[in-house]
């Protein structure tokens, strides 16, 4: 009469790196999806929450470049974001710039540059988002 063989179980005939690779695998699935919908619950559904900086100036022959950021605080994307500058020199002398940007998106950053003729080292910059529109 034969022996019979006894048949193993799943986990023993289951290879350590298998287990490791399935363990890492739902980890990863449990993590995308929790988070996808905590970022979906949890969203800003407000308007688009637009600063703008300036940096440092340089010349650029004749004239001056100031580099501007506009950031998005929010969500939401903004598109045709207008930037009014205004450089107010001590001497009463003033020069008023616009930039626009075609895309600021939510959560990011846009950059660019104002020129000015005269050098906004120790004049007054005001900046201000003027205006955007909703994609």
């Amino acid at each position: 009469m034969a022996a019979r063989k006894s048949r193993l179980s799943l986990a023993d005939r289951t290879p350590v790196a298998e287990w490791t690779a399935a363990a890492l695998g739902l980890v990863m699935t449990v993590g995308v999806v929790g988070y996808t919908l905590w970022e979906g619950l949890t969203e800003d559904t407000g308007p688009p929450r637009l600063t703008v900086t300036a940096q440092t100036a340089t010349p650029n022959g004749a004239t001056h470049v100031v580099p501007i950021v506009v950031r998005n605080a929010s969500h939401a994307t903004a598109a045709q974001v207008e930037v009014r500058a205004v450089l107010r020199s001590p001497a009463g002398v003033s020069e008023e710039r616009r930039a626009s940007f075609a895309y600021v998106p939510g959560r990011g950053e846009a950059r660019g540059g104002l020129v000015f003729r005269q050098d906004p080292a120790g004049a007054e910059l005001d900046l201000s988002v003027e205006g955007y529109a909703e994609p």
